[in-house]
């Protein structure tokens, strides 16, 4: 896989495991929680595996964070539009998942 789809994969994931961790704060079915978190460390590990096997620079950091956060504000939007999160917390949320990475 190139860098380019390798930065496209890290993205997805990333995204994906944030926007359920949004889900899981906001979610009012209980049992929807158990498999939301399951899915969090699923995709959190995908990330972090895919993210060990290439060389990222700081450029390759910050196109990242702009998908991530694309992609979470899309998603918010189309799929989950009755879920109403600021682009502050999602910021917050992004830079946090991205610390545990690249920092």
């Amino acid at each position: 896989m190139g860098k380019n789809s390798d930065i496209v994969s890290i993205s997805n994931n990333l995204a994906i495991t944030i926007l359920h961790e949004i889900l899981v704060e906001h979610t009012n079915r209980q049992e929807s929680i158990s498999h939301l978190s399951k899915e969090i460390t699923e995709y959190r590990e995908q990330s972090f595996k895919k993210i060990n096997k290439v060389n990222l620079n700081d450029k390759d950091k910050r196109k990242i964070k702009e998908k991530v956060t694309r992609k979470i504000m899309n998603s918010l939007s189309t799929k989950y539009y009755d879920i109403k999160v600021s682009q502050k917390e999602i910021n917050k949320k992004v830079d946090e998942e991205l610390f545990h990475f690249f920092e």
